[in-house]
């Protein structure tokens, strides 16, 4: 469905960009930037506690409510952060009369403690959860962080898109409906991936299979599961990072057209980046000949009708 290449190419240009934001937002100077009007005064700790009191409340309410439906899939704290951030996001840009073209660079890096607190919480629990070694003296916990820090890249993927996908449109329920149709979406395509690589197995076996024609010794057991944790980790990294950057880059494009409309399909947008431009217009032509044959045929239908 996506050409890696391309999709590790949106990444890089995504990430550029981002760095000098995140630099300029949290480089403790108040006269570059107004963090303040969103996150209230001292900015930068409010910004924190906001992130340390997300992680709390979502972890408190697994804890506290273990019967509620789908819990286990879903990270409540992620959850609790992206909807505060979104609130007084959505508070600065549509209800003051202060936003303006430069806002968006240090109003998206403002996410970056939520961020990074999220990824050592999915890190860790995946971690603790994760597989332990198939056989004493085993190196397959490296495939073990490796789905980790895949697993916490996804996270903070989710985090992105969802307040990108609340901001960036005044009718917040239609976006919210917009938002779980594609997160529920993109859900199934990581767990089918999931099931696929690591469950199933593909490079893992595939590859063990030739290194046994070739090695002159017998490889170890846990050499197939390492392998598919790499390539499974390879693959949703890049993926992961691919939407950061794409959106990233979508939003700092159509910000100017948020203020003036409010009314974005930064999802959709986001989407059209991650296809590959060369391979949407091959599909484009092969639509276009089909039509075309579709057409002559019927002409020749029609000739051959009237004859």
């Amino acid at each position: 469905m996506y050409n890696v290449k391309w999709l590790a190419r949106v990444a890089l240009e995504g990430l550029s960009d981002l760095r000098p934001a995140v630099s300029q937002a949290f480089n403790d100077n108040p006269d570059d930037d107004r963090l303040e009007l969103v996150y209230g005064q001292p900015p930068r700790r409010n910004i924190i506690l906001l992130a340390i009191a997300g992680i709390v409340v979502g972890t408190l309410f697994v804890a506290t409510m273990p019967m509620f439906r789908y819990a286990e899939y879903i990270n409540w704290p992620a959850v609790f952060l992206g909807a505060a951030h979104a609130l007084l996001i959505r508070r600065y840009l549509f209800r003051t009369e202060h936003a303006d073209d430069t806002d968006f660079p240090w109003l998206a890096a403002s996410l970056a403690p939520a961020l990074a607190l999220l990824m050592i919480g999915s890190f860790a629990e995946t971690l603790i959860e994760g597989p332990t070694a198939s056989e004493p003296g085993a190196v397959d916990w490296i495939g073990t962080v490796l789905v980790a820090l895949t697993h916490a890249l996804g996270v903070a993927a989710s985090l992105i898109i969802a307040v990108a996908a609340l901001c960036f449109n005044r009718d917040w329920p239609r976006a919210l409906i917009d938002l779980a149709v594609k997160l529920l979406v993109f859900r199934i395509m990581v767990w089918v991936t999931t099931l696929v690589m690591l469950e199933i197995g593909i490079v893992g076996p595939i590859v063990s299979g030739i290194l046994k024609g070739i090695l002159p010794f017998e490889i170890p057991e846990w050499i197939p599961d390492l392998l598919d944790q790499i390539s499974y980790a390879s693959l949703m990294s890049v993926m992961y990072l691919a939407v950061i950057g794409a959106t990233w880059i979508a939003c700092r494009k159509l910000f100017r057209e948020l203020l003036d409309s409010g009314d974005v399909n930064i999802l959709e947008a986001v989407t059209l980046m991650a296809n590959d431009p060369k391979a949407q217009r091959k599909k484009e032509e092969k639509k276009k000949k089909k039509a075309l044959k579709a057409q002559e045929k019927a002409a020749k239908k029609r000739r051959s009708d009237s004859s």
